[in-house]
């Protein structure tokens, strides 16, 4: 039998996204391979008679959906890499097998903490499917405990990935990090559309304006400008989800005082209106914020 390192570059990517939408999706079909490739179904068919020969384990075929479903046996085919994978997982399945060559060196800050590739998947695989997952989570502030959670979506704050669910334990919507989750356990409670859907995550759906300016005390403002391309006197117009305000704050070290206090060697941007946007989003680990900001 031909391993898929010896197929073609063309069909081992084919492959490749097969085994990806099998682990991180749990279904895969033939349109998908059609759509995403270009190619005709008979080709599509072919590389899915290839795989089912290469991994006869992965794949269980619903004849009634006309779909391939993860086998509860499935073993990854090919091997992953984290980063690229939640890169992949954050653009879409066109990122491909192999990351871009690079035509100059680029050296990338090292990621110190990345989750573990089969609690990602089944977590994926819970938000594509709408599923509820029981898992063992540790927190800073109770340690290790059960958890019932709906998850809707991943959040990258660019420090750790997250996912955001509705936790049943505490009857409300919440931010679990990912390499916390020591253990997942299914759960054949479904998901409660009238409470535990995305739709009914206010923070989630709720858009908040941020207005960043260069930090008042800082020497020479004009450096600030020149980092983020604005005239003396612009500032920068973002748009945040209120659930993720607060990380998109903190990863560009925004100083969010209300007299901006903050050292302007460290913070080189200062958030306007603070008092305003913590009425719509929670500022609790925005830089320099605290409650009495909202007073």
């Amino acid at each position: 039998m031909m391993p898929p390192q010896e197929a073609s570059p063309n069909q081992r990517e084919r492959l490749w996204q097969i085994d990806f939408l099998a682990r991180f999706r749990g279904q895969v079909t033939r349109q998908d391979l059609v759509q995403r490739f270009a190619i005709a179904l008979s080709n599509a068919t072919r590389d899915f008679t290839l795989y089912r020969q290469l991994a006869p384990q992965n794949l269980d075929y619903d004849h009634s959906d006309k779909v391939y479903r993860r086998a509860a046996s499935f073993k990854p085919l090919f091997a992953y890499d984290r980063e690229h994978t939640l890169q992949t997982l954050s653009l879409g399945q066109g990122v491909g097998l192999e990351p871009c060559t690079q035509t100059i060196l680029v050296d990338n800050a090292t990621a110190l903490n990345q989750p573990d590739l089969d609690i990602l998947a089944a977590v994926s695989r819970a938000i594509y499917g709408g599923q509820a997952l029981c898992i063992s989570y540790v927190s800073i502030s109770s340690g290790e405990t059960r958890r019932e959670i709906v998850p809707h979506s991943l959040v990258n704050t660019g420090l750790r990935w997250h996912v955001r669910a509705y936790c049943r334990t505490h009857g409300q919507f919440r931010d679990f990090v990912l390499t916390r989750i020591t253990a997942i356990h299914t759960t054949a409670t479904p998901m409660d559309r009238q409470t535990e859907s995305i739709d009914r995550d206010q923070d989630w759906q709720r858009l908040v304006k941020l207005e960043l300016v260069p930090h008042p005390r800082a020497a020479y403002a004009r450096a600030i400008e020149l980092d983020y391309s604005l005239q003396p006197g612009q500032s920068l117009q973002l748009t945040a989800r209120a659930a993720t305000a607060a990380y998109l704050l903190r990863r560009w070290g925004v100083d969010c005082s209300l007299d901006a206090h903050l050292n302007p060697d460290e913070y080189q941007l200062a958030l306007r209106d603070p008092q305003g946007v913590a009425k719509q989003a929670n500022l609790a680990i925005a830089p320099g914020f605290t409650l009495e900001n909202d007073r």
